[in-house]
């Protein structure tokens, strides 16, 4: 009977912790699903004209087809959130307020990817053979580079504290690690800027507003805005890779099943942005006369992107 009791009391303490992380992040939208939200407005709009309408059909792109596609862009996009639930992220640091902070985290960890490694080998430049893998072990001590979250404010923090020693020890080479990184770029005043940064992320505590809407009902409106994400992306990927197989390449541009790419040339870049402003006349034209084949000379100029659209795009 004892071991079922060990159990129930750990849950017990454990469950105001669980309650916290209940509360739900203010849902802020990657490049990759910015993307997706803007090819797949493309392709709605567009397959809708003259030119691509009756093939969409043949393919079996029907009225319902078409119906769940603007659904699930209006879910994914959180169009139909309420004007309440946006006033409490906002209020409790929401998404103006989360944005905010993700740049200046970014700002930060690129700071830690660029001196981290620059001070090792400045070190390993500077300090005496005979001392230099002591001197690096010190000055490092429990100081590694931290992946992209709130882990880089101390790290960074950290590694200022450890410049400030440089400047202030009497050891001759700190003083010269210290004086060399200065010349490399690392001066007070990029050191203020950095600090400045840290301030901001580490600004917060007190009491939050009120919330005016329930956590449960919070969460339940970023999980359906999530979902609708992901069951955009697949619907996506399903006519994309339908409609690249029997419309050519100027018509994919036009209903953003693939983008043009550019070229190291400057003819080629030319061409490439040519190809992206073609207009309806241009293309119903080219549909009409080469009955759907796709056209050779475009395709040397552009490149299909048949991959499909995924979280890491």
């Amino acid at each position: 009977m004892a071991k079922p009791k060990s159990p129930k009391k750990t849950s017990a303490k454990s469950a105001p912790a669980d309650t916290a992380e209940e509360t739900p992040q203010p849902l802020v939208l990657t490049a990759a699903e910015q993307d997706l939200l803007e090819r797949s407005l493309k392709l709605l709009v567009n397959i809708q004209t003259a030119p691509f309408s009756a093939r969409a059909r043949r393919e079996g792109y029907t009225a319902d087809e078409h119906r769940e596609g603007w659904r699930l862009l209006r879910l994914a996009s959180g169009e139909a959130k309420p004007l309440e639930h946006l006033f409490d992220e906002v209020a409790n640091g929401g998404v103006v307020e989360g944005a905010e902070r993700l740049r200046l985290l970014q700002d930060v960890d690129t700071f830690e990817n660029t001196w981290f490694p620059r001070t090792r080998v400045v070190i390993r430049r500077v300090v005496p053979r005979d001392r230099r893998e002591a001197f690096e072990a010190a000055f490092f001590k429990n100081l590694e580079q931290q992946p992209l979250g709130p882990a880089v404010i101390v790290s960074v923090r950290t590694f200022l504290s450890r410049l400030d020693g440089l400047s202030q020890s009497n050891d001759a080479d700190a003083k010269e690690v210290r004086k060399t990184l200065v010349k490399r770029g690392l001066t007070e005043e990029k050191l203020k800027d950095v600090r400045d940064m840290l301030g901001k992320l580490e600004v917060g505590g007190g009491p939050l507003p009120q919330r005016k809407v329930p956590v449960a009902e919070l969460a339940k409106a970023h999980k359906a805005q999530r979902e609708g994400l992901d069951d955009l992306r697949d619907w996506f990927n399903d006519w994309a890779t339908t409609f690249r197989q029997v419309f050519g390449v100027k018509a994919q541009l036009k209903l953003g099943l693939t983008t043009a790419k550019r070229s190291s040339t400057d003819k080629k870049e030319e061409d490439a942005s040519e190809a992206e402003e073609l207009g309806d006349d241009e293309e119903s034209s080219d549909e009409e006369e080469t009955g759907g084949e796709e056209d050779t000379g475009d395709e040397e100029e552009l490149s299909e992107e048949d991959e499909e659209l995924d979280d890491d795009e």
